[in-house]
């Protein structure tokens, strides 16, 4: 910033702050506009006013020139100007803001006090001034409240009487009405300006809060808007990222559709998986994957026998709230088969109305080829096994039924060895053909009513010498009275069998085993039948494989248990054959309990 020192006053000009090509104004100059500034700056308007008054004041004066104008007492005119000049000199003090605005009531209050003494100067009620007394009386009506019209009134009366003091003569000849008039009429006109002043303020109110609301929604609005465009930006972020997460993954095809299964999304697994381009699909029907007589053979029903559409065969069980999983043939753009896992959910929009279908699949031909062959060479070798052991067992029984050759101890004990592993190699086989018949889905029951409490006693008799051997704890709890259930009493003796059997393996010595038997309040309920130890348990982390075929718990390998894998899963498909389900509950170290529940009642039909 550069600065100059002028040569007229020795005091610093700011160079800088004035515009090229200019020079700055004198320092008398600028003084007197920072003065006349100041001066009106006024937050009452009452100094503005003030100086109207002024100026007709002082132009009245040139009156008193006129050579028939009366001047009854100059001493009243005197004072009336100093009171003037005071009422100017307040209304320039009273601008400040830090002055409370009721005391700008003042103002017009001296100015008519000044008037009146000119008035009664110049003649009183015959004054040619009287009429000045309607610029202070404008002035006081604009204040705000109805106080200034009392202090106005209070002031004018005594003032409109004031040239009677002087000259008792002032008001006779009917002048007296003009004392009673005039005051009348200039508080009319303060009270109508007041009036108007008030209702005028009101709406300035009115307008201010409207602009301050308005200001405030303007405010919101801005903010709303940047909050929709932050919240824009992020749902296209959010949609950019899960198109791309979608078409990251390419070992699955993910195919949104429509209501109707017109296709909306593509992904690169799908193109990779069938074949065909997205734009090649986009718009047209899903259905074009699917082999149509496998549609129609999954076509389900809708009323009174009808069917649905190929396409309520793929979404049927979804819009009824059922989560379908099932494995479908899809055909690929050059014409080859897939074996896929297929998972159906629906779409909703923002209101949460469904507006399509999402369909996942994962190529599991390979998979299924696989479990095929090794299904197809367990039921050969099962069967190629059966036969001979069924004839080693039956030629081993006649050796030691011969009374003609019998056996000496020793070779008894050599049978029973013998015979003891052909049984145990036997009901293995016998396991691997149960459970390639349920694969193959051709389990069938025998059922009949069956009195739950006959099963779970035959298989805790046959359990008890076991259990005295190894040196374990073994109890079990019924219900008085019969608990019927329908179903086959051999299958469901089995599984009572295999989760005793597991418990007595399971459970060191010293350790208890607890089978269990209830039944609900109500008859329509299901029986519960649990089986809990005391032995090693099975981490949780296993749990949800634990009924798979093949599947030992680790607890069981590093314990060198003996077992192949297939109890547990033979138990759960009898149990879910049954109608029922069977739950695991387990910790390492401290036990397992297994429950399994079946329906009461006879559910033959």
């Amino acid at each position: 910033m550069t600065s100059t020192i002028s040569a007229s006053t020795g005091s610093f000009v700011d160079a800088s702050s004035v515009p090229a090509g200019k020079t700055a104004p004198p320092v008398r100059l600028r003084r007197l506009r920072a003065f006349a500034t100041g001066f009106a700056r006024d937050q009452n308007s009452v100094l503005q006013r003030q100086l109207c008054v002024l100026v007709v004041y002082v132009a009245s004066q040139l009156i008193l020139l006129v050579p028939d104008v009366n001047i009854t007492h100059g001493g009243l005119i005197g004072a009336g100007a100093l009171v003037m000049v005071g009422a100017t000199g307040t209304a320039y003090g009273l601008r400040k803001p830090r002055i409370p605005s009721r005391w700008a009531m003042v103002v017009p209050l001296l100015s008519i006090v000044s008037i009146g003494l000119l008035r009664a100067g110049t003649g009183g009620a015959f004054s040619v001034f009287t009429m000045m007394l309607v610029l202070p009386t404008v002035s006081l009506g604009v204040e705000p409240g109805r106080l200034p019209l009392l202090f106005g009134g209070l002031v004018m009366v005594p003032i409109m009487w004031l040239p009677i003091l002087f000259d008792p003569t002032t008001f006779q000849d009917g002048q007296w009405t003009k004392v009673v008039f005039i005051p009348v009429m200039l508080g009319l006109t303060c009270l109508s300006v007041n009036e108007l002043m008030t209702r005028l303020r009101a709406r300035v109110r009115a307008v201010n809060a409207l602009q301050r609301r308005q200001q405030d929604l303007l405010v919101d609005a801005t903010a709303n808007a940047a909050r929709s465009e932050m919240a824009t930006a992020a749902a296209r972020e959010s949609t950019s990222q899960l198109i791309n997460v979608i078409d990251s993954v390419t070992e699955q095809a993910i195919i949104a559709t429509d209501v109707t299964g017109a296709v909306e999304v593509f992904n690169s697994g799908a193109q990779k998986m069938l074949r065909i381009a997205a734009h090649d699909v986009l718009g047209r029907s899903i259905l074009q994957f699917h082999l149509r007589d496998e549609l129609d053979a999954r076509m389900p029903e809708i009323a009174d026998g009808a069917t649905g559409s190929p396409f309520d065969a793929l979404t049927g069980p979804v819009r009824k709230g059922v989560p379908a999983a099932a494995d479908w043939t899809y055909r690929t753009a050059d014409g080859k088969d897939l074996r896929v896992h297929l998972t159906v959910t629906s779409r909703s929009d923002a209101s949460g109305r469904g507006d399509g279908f999402l369909f996942v699949a994962t190529d599991v031909t390979e998979d299924r080829e696989q479990s095929r062959v090794k299904d197809d060479f367990v039921n050969l070798i099962s069967h190629e096994l059966r036969t001979p052991l069924s004839s080693i067992l039956g030629y081993l029984e006649l050796l030691g039924d011969d009374e003609d050759n019998p056996l000496s101890p020793e070779q008894t004990q050599f049978l029973e060895v013998i015979s003891r592993n052909a049984n145990r190699l036997l009901r293995l086989v016998s396991d691997l053909l149960f459970t390639a018949q349920v694969e193959a889905g051709r389990f069938d029951l025998q059922g009949q009513s069956v009195d739950l409490r006959t099963v779970v006693t035959a298989s805790w008799e046959t359990a008890a010498p076991l259990a005295a051997d190894r040196g374990l704890t073994l109890r079990m709890f019924t219900p008085e009275e019969p608990v019927m259930a329908w179903g086959d009493p051999i299958r469901l003796g089995q599984v009572v069998d295999n989760l005793i059997s597991n418990a007595v393996k399971f459970t060191p010595a010293g350790g208890r085993i607890v089978l269990n038997l209830t039944t609900p309040d109500d008859e329509t309920g299901r029986a519960l039948i649990c089986i809990t130890d005391t032995g090693l348990g099975i981490p949780a982390t296993e749990l949800d494989r634990l009924f798979s075929r093949f599947f030992r718990a680790s607890t069981a390998t590093d314990n060198a248990v003996p077992g192949v894998g297939l109890g547990l899963n033979i138990t759960k498909a009898i149990v879910t054959a049954h109608g029922g389900r069977i739950t695991v509950a387990s910790t390492v170290g401290q036990g397992t309990t297994f429950a399994v529940e079946l329906p009461l009642g006879d559910q033959s039909t």
